[in-house]
């Protein structure tokens, strides 16, 4: 059994009992108990549970504030969004999901010009109020990422058919294929996925080779996965394998030749992106 599937199913248990206990995922799935800890350690990495003596339990929070979200990643986060933007054309229809990813998606749009974006994001809406013609999907909004959902979300995107979507994961996995921490989340974002002539998955390399509680969709159902050089090399290798059409952005550097940071060029690097 592949990693990432022995993780979904780890999950799965927790979807239904209280507590899961080392020695006995390690006799059920055939495999050291070394194994398991790794397991369950990368998966409260993920915020996908949490880690108790000899086990593990359901996460109580599933996820990081939308504001701790914001901090993370920063330049990564800008070096996908500059990619993201080489694949609209102007005059295109947009779908944007909520999320700091593709809040920074937003940002670099600015610049497309006859834009008309749905978004489930209050941030994103105000970011291009003044740049395209904004429609903001109805819903229920959630506090910890400021996201629309629930049943008048999923009803106005299902209405809706637009040339390209921006979706955030915060995991993919061969076996597992793209998840989030709630299922409301997933359901609105599969609808996405199915609402687009393009799909794009859009996440920093933190998120790659993860697995969190809801799946999304599998890995055939999006048409490009677009992150960047921080990846795990071995799990885009992986994910290629299994059908998966990736993009890595290039790392972003000053004139000078030096890494961006978010405060400013920081690091030598040998090549990349001029900022």
């Amino acid at each position: 059994m592949l990693t990432a599937e022995r993780r979904r199913h780890i999950l799965e248990i927790l979807a239904t009992d209280e507590r899961a206990e080392v020695v006995d995922l390690a006799a059920r799935f055939d495999v050291s108990e070394s194994t398991i800890r790794r397991d369950l350690e990368s998966l409260a990495r993920s915020g996908a549970l949490e880690r108790t003596r000899g086990g593990a339990v359901p996460a109580l929070r599933l996820e990081p504030s939308y504001a701790q979200k914001r901090r993370s990643h920063e330049v990564e986060k800008l070096a996908i969004a500059r990619a993201a933007a080489r694949l609209v054309e102007p005059g295109a229809s947009v779908l944007l999901d909520s999320g700091t990813t593709t809040l920074s998606v937003a940002r670099a749009l600015r610049g497309v010009r006859d834009l008309t974006v749905a978004t489930t994001s209050l941030p994103i809406a105000l970011e291009l109020a003044d740049r395209a013609r904004v429609i903001v999907v109805g819903g229920t909004l959630r506090d910890r990422t400021v996201a629309l959902v629930g049943p008048l979300a999923e009803r106005a995107i299902d209405q809706l058919h637009v040339d390209v979507a921006f979706v955030g994961t915060n995991g993919v996995a061969v076996g597992a294929g793209f998840t989030t921490p709630t299922w409301e989340e997933a359901s609105v974002k599969a609808r996405m996925i199915g609402a687009a002539t393009t799909a794009v998955v859009v996440a920093d390399g933190s998120k790659v080779g993860e697995i969190t509680f809801a799946r999304i969709c599998d890995l055939g159902d999006v048409d490009l996965l677009l992150t960047d050089a921080s990846a795990p090399p071995a799990e885009l290798a992986a994910l290629r394998t299994a059908g998966l059409r990736i993009e890595v952005a290039p790392r972003i550097v000053a004139a000078d030749g030096r890494a961006v940071t978010p405060d400013g060029p920081a690091v030598a690097t040998g090549s990349g992106e001029v900022a």
